[in-house]
């Protein structure tokens, strides 16, 4: 039997079977694309073993095929899915660890800053958290630009200093059963 006759063969089994399995597969899989994909999967499979003399080649056969390949296809969607609620749990637990553990560190800075003299205090307030420029808290307190970046410069070192000393007693990063 020729090459020609195998390809007429094939043709007529593709045409006359094709429309039903593809909505078969649609109903199943709900995606026009994907429902082609597997259609179209079976058939090339199909055509690889394809010998026109078996009769396996039946409707019922070839619905099973593209059943199954939905099924498959729907396990393996499914699974996707479940990592990509894991990985999406896992990066909210960690961004809500990671600002828990941003808030203790500025309730740490606050602290720090608290134990300074008053004027050090304002001139980090102001430059800090008010956005004011050295030059503008210079003229609110009557000191020279110079006298404001030597009380960030003595804040800085308080801040520096406590989280060097603690985290040297192994208190920063804090530990696992701590949090």
């Amino acid at each position: 039997m020729g090459q020609g006759n195998k390809a007429q063969q094939f043709k007529i089994l593709y045409t006359e079977n094709y429309s039903r399995l593809y909505y078969s597969a649609l109903y199943f899989l709900h995606d026009s694309e994907v429902a082609k994909d597997m259609v179209n999967d079976v058939f090339t499979e199909i055509w690889e073993h394809f010998d026109p003399l078996r009769i396996q080649y039946t409707f019922a056969y070839l619905y099973t095929n593209v059943h199954n390949r939905c099924i498959d296809y729907s396990r393996h969607v499914a699974v996707e899915n479940q990592f990509v609620s894991l990985y999406r749990e896992m990066n909210r637990e960690m961004t809500l660890s990671e600002a828990k553990e941003k808030d203790e560190r500025l309730d740490v800075i606050y602290e720090v800053l608290k134990s300074l003299p008053q004027k050090t205090q304002f001139v980090v307030e102001q430059c800090y958290f008010n956005d004011k420029k050295y030059t503008e808290v210079a003229d609110i307190l009557g000191i020279t630009t110079d006298g404001v970046r030597k009380h960030i410069m003595k804040a800085l070192s308080a801040i520096r200093e406590h989280f060097s000393v603690n985290y040297k007693k192994g208190q920063y990063p804090k530990d696992e059963e701590n949090r």
